[in-house]
């Protein structure tokens, strides 16, 4: 079995069972091979939802991601109207993709915000195709998604496509064809950006200016918690890591201690036995001088 297919297999597990798992399948493997598996690392619990959510409901998966490519499609034809109508339809789709779900809020946001990221981006989504996922996405809408680090193995777009869109619905007020996929995501004069945000000039109460300062403030905010967030990852791998090991060694002393005791009984049964056998060498030895004095004795008469 080769390195993807184990880490198809580990990225099917619950993240409790990870560590365990890692190493057993460490542990059946070549050298070279084992020391790859060793370096996968633990998913967090968002990512691991939603490597389960891929592998459990790909079609509903499939559906949130093929949202992006008719947004993207709306875009390059400036079409306002199925640009609110696919938001909306993007947002049901979301709530249906986690509904269910027993994840604590953090996450559950967390897990919302990665497959808002998978519309928007065409490598966020082929990260989430992939069912390799080791942290959650972040997307502002305004900026490529950072897939990097994201994914337990290197992955090719192209290996992971987004679902064909399929013919939309039709709604009153849409416009007309749309442009084939491709050209630019925003355009001057353009309605809300791809994260279904509204432009500046839906917002009258905040400048140009206000805008991009607050967006700015935004991407500062989620690089350091991204990078918080892997730290925390870190340290958790640590953590597993050194548990494991700290049972293995308390294992080891356990072994150790019923070694030593039974050695400690060994030696005490020895000893009592050496005792023994000094006290019956102690009353041989008087026996045979008793013999001797007795035979000179003897012979002396």
């Amino acid at each position: 079995m080769d390195l993807r297919e184990v880490a198809g297999k580990l990225y099917s597990v619950a993240p409790a069972d990870f560590i365990a798992r890692r190493n057993a399948a460490a542990a059946g493997a070549d050298r070279s091979t084992a020391q790859q598996i060793k370096t996968l690392r633990k998913p967090s619990a968002s990512a691991a939802a939603i490597n389960a959510l891929t592998r459990e409901h790909p079609d509903l998966v499939g559906d949130v991601l093929q949202i992006g490519s008719r947004m993207r499609d709306a875009f390059a034809s400036r079409d306002r109207a199925e640009i609110r109508a696919l938001t909306q339809e993007r947002q049901r789709l979301l709530q249906r993709a986690t509904e269910g779900l027993d994840l604590s809020p953090a996450v559950q946001r967390e897990v919302e915000e990665t497959l808002q990221a998978a519309v928007i981006d065409p490598a966020a989504a082929a990260a989430v195709r992939s069912g390799m996922l080791i942290r959650a996405l972040e997307s502002t809408g305004l900026e490529q998604v950072d897939v990097s680090d994201a994914v337990a193995l290197p992955i090719d777009i192209e290996d992971f496509p987004a679902p064909r869109p399929g013919r939309p619905k039709s709604r009153a007020g849409s416009g007309g064809g749309r442009a084939a996929e491709a050209g630019d995501e925003t355009s001057a004069g353009a309605g809300p950006d791809e994260s279904g945000e509204p432009d500046e000039s839906d917002e009258p109460d905040e400048s140009p200016s206000e805008r991009r300062e607050r967006q700015r403030r935004i991407r500062a905010a989620e690089k350091v918690l991204a990078r918080a967030r892997e730290d925390a990852e870190a340290v958790d791998d640590e953590l597993d890591e050194t548990v494991d090991h700290r049972g293995d060694l308390e294992s080891e002393r356990d072994a150790l201690q019923r070694r030593l005791q039974r050695i400690t009984d060994d030696l005490s049964e020895t000893r009592a036995a050496e005792r023994e056998l000094r006290s019956r060498l102690s009353d041989a030895q008087r026996a045979v001088r008793e013999a001797e004095k007795a035979l000179r004795d003897a012979r002396d008469d």
